[in-house]
C-alpha cells in the first residue's frame, strides 16, 4: 500500500507547474539523508521538502521521494582513516580528476567520515520500481512528465543508443523527426550521441503525422547540402556534431578544406536542422570553446565560477570535456590571474591539473656500500662522505615537498633510484631498461654532471624533462635538460649589471687577487667600467693602505669591486676597507661570496658596515643568528624541524624548493615544457625559479639573489 502511495505521490508532483520528475528509494541499512542526497546529486533539503517526515530520522525499509536532478545515481564512499584522493581513484578505478569533479569540496582535503561521489552507477536497460511496476524505469519517469507545447506528447519512452547509431536512423525508427529528438534532449543540438548514451523519444497521440525523415545512408546524408559560413568560436568538431555528420564525413564534403577553420571561410554542410549555439544564450552569458588538453578544473579556475554553476549551464559536462567543446560561461569572467606581485607568480592560486604526477628521483645513496648491521662504521661513513649527505639531504626536502603539495590536491608517485657513484654509465642504463620512464613527468637528478647527461640522453626519446638539482654546468646538447642552478656566469653578470645601473658619479675601485684564475673577471671589470682605477696588489695578494688611499676618492661615494678566494688577501683588504668606511662612503662589492669570505678571521660586523653585496643561488639566511632573517619562521621549517628534529640545511631546503615548484608548475600546465613558458619568477623558501630555454640545448635557471650585508648583520635581498 505504501509504495501504491508513493507512486500516486508522484503523479500527483508531476502535474504541478514544475513538471519535475522524481524517483523512489529504498532506505538501505546505514544509509542517511546525506548520504543519499550524495548518491542522486540532489541536496538534503530538496528530500526534506518532499519527505517532511524524515526530518524526524529514516530507517532501513523506509521508501523516499527523490527529485531527479541529471537522470544518474553515484557510487558513494565513507572516507576512512588513510584514504586519500588517489588512493580513492585507484580503488574505484577512476581518476582523481573524476572525483574532484564529483566532489568540489574535496579540493580543500578530503576527511575521516566524509562523504564522496566516487563514479556513476550502471543502469539496467529495463528495471522494476520496487518490485512492482515492470517496464522500463526511466520510461515510466518519463511518462509523468507534462509537455504543454506542441503536438500532444502521450508519453516518453527511453532509447538506449548502440554503436553505429545515428540520430537519423534513431529517428526513422520511431517514425519522428531528428527535431523531435533534439527538442526533448536539448545537449544533442551541440553534441552527438555515444553509444549507450540514454535519449528521451516522444510518443504522440494517434493522428499526428511527422515531418518525413530522410533515409539514413551516407550517400542522402551528404547529397542535400548547403553552404554555411565560419563564425568565431565555430570548431570543426561543432560544426560536425551540430549536422548530425561526423568531421570524416564533413572532411569528405570539403575536400581540401583549410585546417585552421579561418572566420569567414564558406564550407557545404548538410541541410539538416541546426540551431546556432548564439540563439540559445541567454543575456549576460557567452560561448567559450574547450581547448586541447583543457580541463574543467581549468575552465573553473579562468572563470571563477563554482563547478555547480558550470554544470548547471552545462549538463551534459557530466559525461566529460572534450576539446572542441563549445560551452556557455557567464560574460567577462574569462580571465586568468597567476597571482602576479611585479615579476613574481603564485602558481598555488592556479591549479586545475590534478591528474596523478609521476616524479622519479635519481640520486647517489650508495646503498651497496652501507653495512647497516655496523651501525658506528655507518654513522662514520655519512660523515665522511659528502655526496652521500648531499643526496640525503635534498632527498628529506623532496619528500616535504611531495607531502605539501599533497595538501593543495596534488598527488604524486615517487619512484627512487640508487645512482650509487658518477660516470655510472652501465647501472643508469639498466635503470632506464628496467623501469617505465615513459609515463615519467620529471626526473630529479642524477647529482653528477655524467650522469646527468646520460640519463637525459637516454630519456630524450620520451621527452622526459630532467632536473640538475646540483651542478651548476649547463648542457649544450639535450633540449630536456633542465639547469635548476645559475651558473657562476650568470651570477657575475647579475652584480655587474646591478651595479652598472647606478654607477654614474661612483669612484669604481677594481681590487683583483693577482693569477691567471682571476684575469678574465678583472679583464671583464674593467671593460665594463672603463674608468674605474685598479689598486695594485704586491705579490703574495696584498694590499699596501698606501696604495689603497691612492685610488679612494675623499669627494664621491666609493664602490668598491673585491675578487679573491684568498682568505689571507681578504683578511687584508676588508680591515683597511672598514677603517675608512664611514669618512670615504665606501659601498663594497664582488661577483663570488665564496667560502673564503665565511672564515673566521673576516668579521661579519666589517662586511655589514662596508654594506657588502654579493649575488647567490639561494637567500642563504642563518637560523642561528636571530639578528639575521629567520627561516625558522616558514612553515616548511616548521615542518622539516617536526618531521626529522633538527633545521633543515641549504640541502634540504634546495630539494624541496625544487620539487614543490615542479609540482607546483605540473599543477598549472598540461607538462613542464608548457610551464617553462611562464613569464615572471616562482619562489618558495630560499630559491627561485625562472626558466629560459636555450638556442641550443635545454633550460637554464637565471633567477638569480642579490644579497647585502646590511646595519646590525642583517642580510638583506636586494634584487
Amino acid at each position: 500500500m505504501k509504495k501504491f502511495l508513493l507512486f500516486f505521490l508522484l503523479c500527483m508532483m508531476a502535474n504541478t507547474a514544475f513538471a519535475q520528475q522524481y524517483k523512489s528509494h529504498t532506505v538501505a541499512k546505514g544509509e542517511n539523508v546525506y548520504r543519499i542526497a550524495k548518491r542522486y546529486n540532489t541536496t538534503p533539503e530538496a528530500i526534506y521538502k518532499i519527505n517532511p517526515t524524515a526530518k524526524d530520522g529514516i530507517k532501513e525499509g523506509e521508501i523516499l521521494a527523490i527529485p531527479i536532478v541529471n537522470d544518474q545515481e553515484y557510487k558513494t564512499h565513507v572516507v576512512e582513516k588513510g584514504d586519500t584522493v588517489y588512493s580513492l581513484s585507484k580503488k574505484y578505478n577512476i581518476t582523481t580528476e573524476t572525483i574532484y569533479i564529483l566532489n568540489p569540496e574535496a579540493i580543500n582535503g578530503i576527511n575521516i567520515g566524509q562523504i564522496l561521489n566516487v563514479g556513476k552507477v550502471e543502469k539496467k536497460d529495463a528495471t522494476a520500481i520496487d518490485g512492482e511496476l515492470s517496464g522500463d524505469k526511466d520510461a515510466v519517469l518519463d511518462s509523468l512528465k507534462v509537455i504543454s507545447e506542441g503536438p500532444e506528447i502521450i508519453r516518453f519512452i527511453t532509447h538506449k543508443v548502440k554503436r553505429k547509431e545515428t540520430l537519423y536512423g534513431i529517428a526513422k525508427k520511431y517514425n519522428i523527426t531528428v527535431e523531435d529528438i533534439k527538442k526533448h534532449n536539448k545537449r544533442l543540438y551541440s553534441e552527438q550521441i555515444k553509444k549507450k548514451d540514454k535519449i528521451r523519444i516522444p510518443v504522440y497521440a494517434k493522428g499526428f503525422i511527422p515531418t518525413e525523415t530522410v533515409k539514413d545512408t551516407l550517400e542522402n546524408r551528404l547529397t542535400i547540402t548547403t553552404r554555411y559560413t565560419i563564425k568565431p568560436k565555430d570548431t570543426k568538431y561543432g560544426i560536425a556534431r551540430r549536422h548530425g555528420v561526423t568531421i570524416k564525413e564533413l572532411e569528405q564534403l570539403n575536400p581540401g578544406m583549410n585546417p585552421d577553420f579561418p572566420i569567414g571561410m564558406q564550407i557545404t554542410v548538410p541541410t539538416t536542422i541546426f540551431v546556432p549555439l548564439k540563439d540559445s544564450i541567454q543575456p549576460g552569458f557567452e560561448l567559450y570553446e574547450v581547448k586541447p588538453k583543457e580541463t574543467i578544473f581549468r575552465i573553473l579556475q579562468r572563470t571563477g565560477i563554482s563547478s555547480d554553476s558550470l554544470f548547471k549551464m552545462n549538463p551534459y559536462l557530466i559525461d566529460g570535456l572534450k576539446a572542441g567543446m563549445v560551452i556557455t560561461i557567464p560574460k567577462d569572467t574569462l580571465t586568468i590571474d597567476l597571482g602576479t606581485e611585479g615579476k613574481y607568480i603564485n602558481l598555488e592560486k592556479n591549479l586545475y591539473n590534478f591528474a596523478p604526477k609521476k616524479v622519479a628521483v635519481m640520486l647517489p645513496f650508495s646503498l651497496d656500500t652501507l653495512d647497516f648491521n655496523a651501525r658506528k662504521g655507518t654513522e662514520e661513513y655519512l660523515k665522511n662522505k659528502q655526496p652521500l649527505r648531499i643526496a640525503l639531504d635534498l632527498y628529506s626536502g623532496i619528500l616535504i615537498a611531495v607531502d605539501s603539495a599533497r595538501t593543495k590536491g596534488i598527488t604524486t608517485e615517487l619512484n627512487v633510484f640508487d645512482t650509487q657513484k658518477n660516470n655510472n654509465r652501465k647501472l643508469i642504463k639498466k635503470l632506464i631498461e628496467e623501469n617505465d620512464f615513459d609515463k615519467t613527468d620529471a626526473v630529479i637528478g642524477p647529482l653528477y654532471q655524467t650522469n646527468l647527461e646520460m640519463v637525459a640522453a637516454a630519456l630524450k626519446k620520451y621527452n622526459t624533462p630532467i632536473f640538475s638539482p646540483a651542478s651548476r654546468k649547463e648542457s649544450k646538447v639535450y633540449d630536456n635538460f633542465f639547469q635548476t642552478r645559475p651558473t657562476n656566469m650568470m651570477l657575475q653578470d647579475r652584480m655587474i649589471s646591478f651595479v652598472e645601473k647606478d654607477s654614474t658619479d661612483k669612484n669604481m675601485i677594481i681590487i683583483v687577487q693577482q693569477g691567471k684564475k682571476y684575469e678574465e673577471i678583472k679583464e671583464k671589470l674593467i671593460a665594463k667600467f672603463p674608468d674605474a682605477k685598479i689598486a695594485k696588489i704586491e705579490e703574495g695578494n696584498y694590499l699596501y693602505e698606501v696604495r689603497l688611499n691612492k685610488v679612494l676618492d675623499n669627494n664621491k661615494p666609493n664602490w668598491v669591486f673585491l675578487e679573491s678566494d684568498d682568505v689571507a688577501m681578504i683578511s687584508n683588504v676588508i680591515p683597511l676597507l672598514n677603517a675608512k668606511s664611514e669618512s670615504h662612503k665606501i659601498t663594497l662589492f664582488t661577483t663570488d661570496k665564496n667560502n673564503a669570505f665565511d672564515n673566521d678571521n673576516i668579521k661579519n660586523e666589517h662586511l655589514s658596515k662596508l654594506h657588502m653585496h654579493y649575488p647567490s643561488v639561494d637567500k642563504e639566511f642563518d637560523n642561528n643568528n636571530d639578528t639575521k632573517e629567520e627561516k625558522v619562521i616558514t612553515p616548511f621549517v616548521k615542518r622539516y624541524k617536526k618531521q626529522y628534529g633538527v633545521d633543515p640545511n641549504n640541502w634540504a631546503i634546495r630539494g624541496f624548493d625544487i620539487t614543490y615548484d615542479i609540482l607546483m608548475r605540473l599543477g598549472t600546465a598540461d607538462d613542464l615544457y608548457h610551464a617553462a613558458s611562464f613569464e615572471g619568477i616562482t619562489e618558495y623558501v630560499e630559491n627561485k625559479f625562472s626558466y629560459t630555454k636555450k638556442p641550443m640545448g635545454g633550460y637554464y635557471n637565471n633567477a638569480v639573489y642579490l644579497i647585502k650585508f646590511d646595519d646590525d648583520l642583517k642580510l638583506t635581498v636586494v634584487e
